[in-house]
């Protein structure tokens, strides 16, 4: 394929980190000034830490805080990127320092799913043939035993080549590499670098792209066209190689060029290299006095806005659930280390009464243990996908750069995690506790992966060995399942009234898995927001779920009542909240317990608010996610992020679906407690009466179905008490 190689002029570009409460600004670019001609291989050399990566990064999406990078391609003239970098970060291929690609996949696996995400428009044969042909480039042919090998298992070399194969496979005009020769040998270096050349534009007769590339092997870097040597943030000479290498040893003291004066440097350069880094090492305190970053904005026009062709988001969310659903059928051990962390949470349940949900003296108990469910659900969610961004956030980056649509990216995690943790996971802890459907569902879910996984096994061709090992990881990952339904000391009894005992279970675990859900977003949440930061990630994590746990555990304490309306006010922010509320309402603890103000939680509408509540949380919590992965988009300006988070069809989505919850929520929450004003105490036989639907007459068809979802849904004591003296009386 012809490549219309890009041309790069780079012009007085400053770089500036640090600020904040207690940090200092520091310029770690300062005036830099360099053009590179379409399809040249440039070199980016100098001493670590003199700023070559930080170049890098501002051309391949890091806005800088002064100067301008220009692009031109064809005939165009030059523009700035960051007037346009949704249109050229797109026509980039950029290879950082770090893999980018997932470990856990296999070089076909991980490079089709490159493709599928960037060739909108190539079929997968098209793309099988684009990758054959790209890694034919590095040694790795059709036949490759390498080709179905997960890419963990690859040497440092080898993950190299394959990262460069998924830049080329669009054939970009433009290609950035940051440090390629990093830990590979002389000979492998040196072959990466010729290949390097051979792909370049200027010797593929302007049909190669153009090529940037940070290295600190210079025993090939006479394979470039030019060399930039950079040192104490500033370009000190940009040339040919050899003019370059002239340059820089002519600049050296006297005294050390006498003392190399026996060594000829075009024979045996590594000695004089040696000496050039050691003389430019860097140096804070030469950084400090150069000077400051100008304030003034430049004079070149703005280029006006490029129409990007955005790829679909249902298609992107396709993509990216296939990626993410064969990386977890990748790591079979993974999956299993989540259903037997399940498997040990509901472990605990086991020692909670049996009656511990009928009717007793004292509602604490009841109370206390669903509490206990509530949080442990929430742990088990938050936990388990509180690193889910951030351990891959350079890969999201980096994708995000070529399009990629955060939302899409999220909602496909989310499908994985919500089914194995939100779905799977709590149903194994309510079957632990005893509860009698969850039992039998987790039965027949290990059933299924045990027969399905090994017939899979047995028809997929590997080996005998891997076979074996494979078919051990999938009856490994069914145990839990099956055990949960097994492993029973006692079975939790559901109270029969006000709703059956099975209706009862359902409705609980709709609610614990709505629980596990917004637990899991809130997760992905605190993912987003450290921006790859892990141990960060754990600290916010664990002190979210401590609000949480104070939350949940204020609706059983009695305090002052300025301290109740506090926690009153914060309560409503908690998923533990909801949950206690859904969960209470379901098994009808409230209309024993007796404790004002809770007997208006009994009703439909009530259950169904809660659920309602829970769902909006969740929006609220994914739409800041999103809002967190795009306040990461460092080739962006603030106002100009603004604007185009304004205009995102996904914020009106977001807000309009708020409104519609939150406003349903409402209204069956106000429904239900003016049902509950309606209620009176009798004195006849001191109990309370609720209001019935079937003792109003002349209502609506609206009206009564209102009266059947918000009037409590508690037994009427009195007609109880009637029904029994009118049997006694009977049977006298």
């Amino acid at each position: 394929m012809s490549i219309q190689p890009i041309a790069i002029e780079v012009h007085d570009l400053w770089v500036r980190k640090g600020g904040g409460f207690f940090g200092q600004i520091k310029s770690i670019l300062q005036g830099i000034n360099f053009t590179v001609q379409p399809g040249e291989f440039v070199a980016v050399v100098g001493p670590n830490g003199a700023g070559k990566t930080t170049m890098i990064k501002a051309v391949v999406g890091d806005k800088p805080a002064h100067g301008q990078i220009r692009f031109r391609q064809g005939n165009d003239p030059f523009e700035d990127v960051y007037d346009n970098p949704e249109y050229w970060l797109r026509k980039i291929g950029y290879v950082p320092v770090d893999n980018v690609l997932h470990d856990d996949l296999t070089i076909h696996q991980a490079l089709l799913h490159v493709g599928r995400l960037r060739l909108p428009n190539a079929t997968d044969a098209e793309i099988e043939e684009q990758i054959i042909s790209k890694l034919e480039t590095f040694g790795i042919g059709r036949g490759d035993p390498r080709y179905q090998q997960p890419i963990r298992t690859l040497s440092s070399g080898e993950k190299k080549k394959v990262d460069i194969a998924a830049e080329l496979l669009t054939d970009p005009p433009l290609l950035l590499l940051d440090e390629p020769t990093s830990n590979l040998d002389p000979n492998a270096e040196r072959d990466l670098m010729d290949k390097l050349h051979d792909i370049a534009g200027t010797n593929t007769g302007g049909a190669g792209p153009t090529i940037l590339l940070i290295t600190h092997t210079l025993e090939s870097i006479d394979r470039c066209d030019k060399v930039a040597f950079i040192a104490n943030s500033q370009l000190l000479t940009y040339d040919k190689p050899e003019a370059v290498f002239l340059e820089l040893v002519n600049a050296l003291p006297q005294s050390e060029r006498q003392r190399l004066q026996h060594i000829d440097p075009m024979t045996t350069p590594f000695e004089y290299w040696a000496q050039i880094f050691d003389q430019h090492q860097t140096n804070d305190t030469v950084a400090k006095r150069l000077t400051a970053a100008p304030t003034t904005s430049n004079d070149y026009p703005v280029a006006s806005e490029r129409p990007v062709a955005q790829d679909s988001f249902w298609r992107q969310l396709g993509i990216l659930f296939s990626r993410y659903f064969t990386l977890r059928l990748n790591d079979l051990s993974g999956i299993a280390t989540m259903l037997i962390s399940g498997f040990v949470v509901g472990f605990l349940m086991l020692f909670a009464p049996a009656q511990v949900f009928l009717e007793a003296d004292d509602a604490t108990n009841a109370r206390q243990t669903v509490v206990l469910y509530v949080i442990l659900v929430v742990i088990m969610g938050a936990f388990t996908s509180h690193r889910e961004i951030s351990k891959e956030f350079r890969i999201f980056i980096h994708e995000r750069a070529k399009g990629l649509h955060p939302l899409a990216y999220i909602i496909a995690k989310m499908i994985w995690m919500g089914v194995v943790i939100g779905v799977i996971v709590t149903l194994i802890i309510l079957a632990l506790a005893g509860f009698p459907l969850a039992r039998w569902i987790v039965l027949i879910l290990g059933a299924v992966v045990a027969v399905l996984g090994t017939l899979t096994a047995m028809r997929e061709n590997k080996a005998g060995k891997r076979r074996t090992q494979q078919i051990l990881q999938i009856l490994w990952l069914a145990a839990p399942l099956v055990l949960a339904f097994f492993a029973q000391f006692q079975f939790k009894e559901l109270p029969t009234r006000p709703l059956d005992a099975l209706i009862g279970e359902i409705l609980v675990a709709l609610t614990l898995i709505l629980c596990s859900l917004t637990a899991l977003m809130l997760g992905l949440l605190v993912s987003a927001f450290v921006a790859g930061n892990n141990d960060r990630a754990t600290q916010l994590v664990i002190a979210t779920i401590l609000i949480n746990v104070v939350l949940a555990f204020s609706a059983l304490v009695v305090g002052s009542r300025e301290v109740q309306v506090f926690f009153d006010r914060l309560e409503p922010l908690a998923i533990t909240h909801w949950g206690y509320r859904g969960f209470v309402s379901s098994i009808g603890v409230y209309c024993w317990a007796g404790a004002t103000p809770f007997e208006n939680f009994n009703s439909w509408g009530h259950i169904i608010m809660t659920w309602l509540l829970l769902i909006a949380h969740f929006i609220g919590t994914m739409a800041l996610a999103v809002f967190a992965l795009r306040t990461q988009e460092t080739w962006m300006s603030r106002q100009r992020l603004t604007r185009s988070i304004l205009r995102s069809a996904g914020t009106y989505a977001a807000i309009a679906a708020l409104a519609v919850f939150l406003s349903w929520a409402a209204f069956l929450s106000q429904r239900s407690n003016e049902y509950y004003q309606l209620t009176f105490f009798d004195r006849l036989d001191s109990s309370r009466r609720y209001a019935r639907v079937v003792e109003m007459t002349d209502i609506t068809f609206m009206q009564r179905i209102d009266g059947i979802i918000n009037q409590s849904i508690c037994t009427n004591v009195s007609e109880n008490m009637t029904a029994q003296l009118e049997i006694a009386y009977s049977g006298d």
